[in-house]
């Protein structure tokens, strides 16, 4: 493998695999440990006094509340928008009451974080498939305030999949952009080398959310590696009201240490205090 040009494994790379079944639950994507406490994503979630949608409705929380995790409950997954998920046994503390309850995982946020009384959540919205061998996610990230009003959204879809075996986030600073107060980060990456790890940037200017360049990593151990990497006006080598993104591709030799071949590209944005522009 280690002969085959790096566009072809970067092309194979990005295909999606198998697609997921009822069997198969749907993604490790959720941090589900007992005690762990978690955010609700969906614009209005269910407390069932069972996990099942017969089960008496005992509560219902919007984007951004807190519950905790007790246990997973995987004997009655349910499928929703094209989703398999568990569901949660639950407890949290509202109006000084101690509610006990499950919740559908599928209702729950990847992950949260909060600036200045503004919780930023991100979930799955739907699953698509497109063929035996493809699908896709729609995933949304939202802004919401300390009341739980909406303020802000953005959607777009991801490859499903081996593609979307792990998540993270991240809140960072504004990162010397003019109008922005903070920049959430997100990333979907599959578990095998060869498969993509793709990153999402969104900046916040207190109303608004922000798309901004992504970045993508590829990586197959003794084989191949591409990386990009942005660097933001505050950073080492930043550039005023400019993002950069440097892209670099390697290829190994039959050592799998040696690098034979290297090329580095640069691509230059201007940012103009609401969107960046590829020069």
């Amino acid at each position: 493998m280690k002969h085959i040009l790096l566009t072809s494994l970067f092309l194979a790379a990005m295909a999606p695999a198998i697609a997921q079944t009822a069997e198969r639950l749907d993604y490790p994507l959720w941090q589900l440990e007992k005690g762990t406490s978690l955010s609700v994503y969906a614009d209005k979630a269910y407390i069932r006094s069972t996990p099942s949608v017969k089960g008496t409705i005992v509560d219902s929380l919007l984007p951004g509340s807190t519950i905790v995790s007790d246990e997973v409950i995987t004997a009655a997954p349910l499928t929703m928008k094209g989703l398999t998920t568990a569901w949660l046994k639950t407890h949290y503390t509202t109006g000084g009451r101690e509610v006990k309850g499950y919740i559908w995982v599928g209702l729950l946020s990847l992950g949260t974080f909060t600036k200045d009384d503004v919780t930023f959540v991100y979930g799955l919205e739907k699953r698509t498939v497109l063929s035996e061998t493809e699908e896709t996610l729609t995933v949304r990230v939202k802004a919401v305030d300390k009341d739980h009003r909406l303020l802000d959204m953005k959607e777009w879809t991801v490859s499903g999949g081996e593609n979307a075996r792990s998540t993270e986030s991240k809140l960072l600073g504004e990162m010397g952009l003019d109008s922005v107060k903070a920049i959430f980060r997100l990333n979907f990456s599959g578990d095998a080398c060869g498969l993509p790890t793709d990153y999402y940037y969104f900046g916040w200017n207190g109303s608004k959310l922000l798309p901004l360049p992504g970045k993508t990593n590829i990586f197959d151990a003794g084989a191949f590696a591409y990386t990009e990497t942005l660097i933001f006006p505050k950073e080492v080598n930043g550039q005023p009201g400019k993002i950069l993104k440097l892209k670099v591709s390697e290829q190994y030799a039959e050592d799998g240490e040696t690098v034979e071949s290297k090329k580095v590209e640069r691509e230059v944005y201007t940012w103009d205090g609401s969107k960046a522009t590829k020069q």
